[in-house]
């Protein structure tokens, strides 16, 4: 039902905008099985809304669709491989729609590093879980943004991601996002300064 307003509508509300990216938070938390077992075309168009909110000016909305992220990716990384359904339906979503994770990761770390700085906090949940459901993702904007740059600014944006990536495990436990978090901080602040568009 939520679906058959469209977005403009609701985002021309700032309290409906906050209620739907809020509720569509809750199902992702809550209730991923009965989000994942969606028709590939709604749970699309689901995603589509949650990636467009990611980029709102309003902290509070692009925070709810940065936590939408992560308890998607948090839940394809710890289950990834398992033969569970909600996996099964997941992974088939993906099928169909292969630039998900990348879009996502594109998104986020160009919020993170060319982003007013509101947001940046926002954005920074789930990049963790992000990288580690598609390292592939990682990699292609990593060469992505490489390619951007001038050869001098190559070797810098080189050593500030060697620096960011060190000693970050595979795990998605408190201690290591903490640590990560506390990485893409200062990743931020260092490249910066010399980054361009």
């Amino acid at each position: 039902m939520v679906l058959s307003v469209p977005m403009e509508d609701i985002n021309a509300y700032p309290k409906l905008s906050k209620a739907y990216y809020s509720f569509v938070e809750i199902l992702f938390r809550s209730h991923k099985k009965t989000v994942f077992a969606l028709d590939t075309n709604i749970f699309m168009q689901i995603m589509t809304t949650v990636h467009d909110g990611l980029q709102s000016s309003d902290a509070s909305i692009s925070s709810f669709c940065a936590n939408t992220v992560d308890h998607m990716t948090t839940y394809y990384f710890n289950n990834n491989g398992k033969d569970k359904v909600p996996m099964h339906n997941l992974n088939k979503h993906i099928a169909a729609q292969p630039n998900l994770f990348s879009s996502l990761t594109a998104t986020l770390f160009n919020l993170l590093l060319f982003g007013p700085p509101q947001n940046h906090w926002a954005v920074m949940r789930p990049m963790l879980s992000l990288m580690l459901a598609s390292e592939s993702s990682f990699a292609q904007y990593k060469d992505h943004l490489l390619s951007t740059q001038s050869p001098e600014n190559q070797g810098k944006l080189n050593e500030a991601l060697t620096k960011l990536l060190a000693d970050v495990n595979r795990s998605l436990d408190s201690a290591n996002r903490d640590r990560f978090t506390q990485k893409l901080t200062a990743f931020r602040v260092a490249t910066r300064g010399f980054l361009t568009l």
